[in-house]
């Protein structure tokens, strides 16, 4: 998936990308944090159920070829996302089922960021829909600060979050239209 991938952020952030229709991001009050939402198709169980598989991470972002799941036991993982360049990014989860929330924290960017996110699957006002919303947080430190300024990071989590929900409605449509 396209979480904040820091070493990108800290060489150069890309310009944020313009959300797709349906998907809403925004700044919240804490500059460190930005938020975004998009409504889809499907239960909410059912979708938080299938997101949860990080094996079909993939097949949703198209940004993660490959994910190497270390260690599962119950909601906590440790799991590898393998961008298509090889990049890694090494993740922490403490998924929360009675929310319907995957919580996660990148453990693998050397101290020089701190990164974590929620995506949370709650009902919508359709029926059978799901609004899907995503918080992310990231902050770098030290000299990582030098070369990444506070607008770069948060243009880069805007980017982020913009893009993943596009790619989640884009992958719940086609499960649906290939029922």
């Amino acid at each position: 998936m396209r979480w904040f991938v820091v070493v990108v952020a800290i060489l150069g952030a890309a310009a944020p990308l313009g959300a797709a229709p349906g998907v809403t991001v925004v700044q919240a009050a804490d500059p460190a944090i930005t938020e975004g939402d998009v409504v889809i198709d499907g239960d909410p169980a059912e979708v938080f159920a299938a997101a949860q598989d990080y094996r079909r991470w993939p097949a949703m972002m198209p940004d993660v070829a490959r994910v190497e799941i270390a260690d599962q036991h119950g909601v906590d993982a440790h799991v590898t996302l393998v961008s298509p360049s090889g990049h890694r990014d090494n993740l922490t989860f403490h998924n929360q089922p009675q929310a319907r929330m995957i919580y996660f924290e990148d453990t693998g960017n050397g101290g020089r960021a701190e990164v974590w996110a929620e995506i949370v699957f709650v009902p919508a006002a359709q029926p059978a829909s799901t609004r899907v919303h995503i918080r992310l947080y990231a902050k770098v430190h030290g000299v990582a600060t030098l070369v990444a300024s506070d607008r770069a990071i948060r243009e880069r989590r805007e980017s982020t979050i913009a893009a993943d929900l596009a790619h989640i409605r884009a992958y719940f449509q086609r499960q649906i239209a290939d029922r």
